[in-house]
């Protein structure tokens, strides 16, 4: 079955708002902690400069069981490195495992 670009486009567009929603409600369940749009502009630098991801891909490689990072709420707490708010379950490339 060939799609024309009209239906692609007509589809892509009724879709547009679902595809939002699942993307926002993943955003809220990982950034649960703090607002990303609301963090400083150095912050926001040092976390793309250390590659700071909300979701390690690594079980033994989470905030949670860095050296730099102290618990604070569920879920969340506070990174040496990076000065501000962290999930717990976040990395960075300088994650050092508690000694």
């Amino acid at each position: 079955m060939r799609i024309d670009r009209r239906r692609f486009l007509a589809f892509a567009v009724a879709a547009a708002p679902l595809a939002g929603l699942s993307i926002g409600s993943a955003r809220a369940q990982t950034a649960a902690c703090y607002d990303p749009a609301a963090l400083p502009l150095s912050q926001k630098n040092r976390r793309r400069s250390l590659g700071y991801v909300e979701a390690s891909a690594e079980p033994a490689k989470r905030c949670g069981g860095c050296a730099f990072f102290t618990a604070g709420t569920a879920g969340c707490g506070t990174c040496a490195l990076l000065n501000g708010p962290v999930n717990i379950g976040a990395v960075c490339s300088s994650f050092a495992p508690r000694g």
